[in-house]
């Protein structure tokens, strides 16, 4: 059975390389562009992305001319480099570059061939075998560290049955498979110019998912998304982002209510999409202070990526049911649209309820008579759909 398995894996790799040597030509446009691209905005790291693209390109050449073979390419590629550059590659530019071939292969397949989604899981594995072939060599205990990691997270986050389940799955697994303390889970919507709160992990649940805050009211986060869409498609690729002092990026009252200190913002990313559809925000706990350790980087690119295949298929299903509850028409009170615009601001129900001289026990009526209307799972799913439908600014 074990021979049966591993040839059966060598068929899926083989697959994805005569699939991608169909489309040599088109595939070499669009690294070619990603290149051009890369050196435009100077990029320290572009001899990893020369290198691999380069070395592809002529094996890909060779495989339609069949004179290629796909089990030395994975040794040829690992000396090639060594003897390029002798030294190993760097874990975190390397699955950046990576990241960045492989969408575009995904682009160019999902152009070509209306039946793409079945065919994106071998292309991820070979690149994914590309970079296990090139990190292994030297870097066998931290590879397999992470890699460990990553199995455990996917292991842990598959088991979700519902949307709840995956948001709570996701922020534990963050917390528990890496060495952070605490973790909420946000959303992006209106092409990513809100975050909106989903799920927290030893945070007040609550009050995460009452924040719906504008991105441009987190400066390193918005400009980070702002030089992304500068790039289009081809550069469509986002590095967990180090924070050392939360005070000097993210709104006062956000610092204060949950006292943060150092954080890392880690993209919820979904690769053959090309789509960042959210982000996760990681600390050692209240008032707590550290360092960068970049190491983490290639555990938490990946476990970004894990949870936005397992979130993507949610929040199409939640898109197409918002979609159709717009175009019947929603009539609200006065009063309800005050309280939607303060749980878009991010109010908690006390604080609304403080600032309309309210009881908390009639505040949560009102939230919940909206949530009927507007045919809302919780208060932020009220904010988004109320600012999609032109109820609030």
């Amino acid at each position: 059975m074990s021979k049966s398995l591993n040839h059966h894996l060598n068929q899926l790799l083989e697959d994805a390389i005569k699939l991608l040597s169909r489309y040599n030509h088109e595939l070499l446009e669009e690294w070619n562009f990603t290149l051009q691209s890369l050196k435009n905005t100077n990029k320290k790291s572009i001899y990893v992305y020369e290198f691999i693209s380069g070395f592809l390109q002529k094996f890909l050449t060779a495989v339609r001319n069949e004179q290629a073979n796909l089990y030395r390419m994975f040794d040829e590629i690992s000396n090639a480099w060594f003897e390029s550059f002798q030294r190993e590659p760097d874990p975190e530019a390397l699955i950046f570059h990576l990241n960045l071939l492989e969408n575009s292969a995904h682009r160019v397949v999902k152009a070509q061939i209306s039946y793409s989604s079945k065919l994106h899981p071998s292309i991820h594995y070979l690149f994914s075998k590309i970079s296990e072939v090139m990190l292994f060599r030297t870097n066998q205990d931290n590879y397999s560290v992470w890699k460990d990691a990553v199995i455990l997270f996917n292991e842990w986050i598959i088991r979700s049955q519902t949307f709840q389940e995956a948001v709570e799955n996701i922020c534990y697994g963050f917390g528990y498979f890496l060495p952070f303390k605490r973790c909420a889970l946000f959303r992006f919507t209106n092409e990513e110019s809100m975050a909106m709160g989903q799920c927290g992990h030893h945070f007040n649940n609550e009050e995460i998912q009452a924040i719906a805050e504008k991105i441009t009211n987190i400066p390193v986060l918005n400009e980070s998304l702002v030089k992304l869409k500068s790039q289009g498609m081809q550069m469509k690729n986002f590095q967990p982002i180090y924070v050392p002092f939360a005070e000097n990026e993210f709104p006062e009252k956000y610092v204060k209510s949950f006292k943060l200190t150092s954080l890392i913002i880690v993209p919820i990313y979904v690769p053959e999409e090309g789509k960042i559809i959210g982000g996760v925000i990681l600390d050692q706990g209240p008032e707590t202070y550290f360092t960068l350790d970049r190491s983490l980087f290639p555990a938490l690119i990946k476990f970004g990526q894990s949870s936005g295949e397992l979130l993507l298929k949610y929040f199409q299903a939640d898109t197409q049911k918002s979609d159709t509850t717009e175009d019947k028409p929603v009539y609200l009170t006065p009063r309800e649209i005050e309280i939607i615009k303060l749980l878009a601001e991010g109010a908690s129900t006390q604080m609304a309820a403080a600032k309309l001289y309210l009881s908390e026990y009639t505040v949560r009526d009102h939230i919940s008579n909206i949530m009927k209307r507007l045919n809302a799972q919780n208060r932020t799913e009220v904010a988004v759909k109320a600012i999609r439908m032109g109820i609030i600014d």
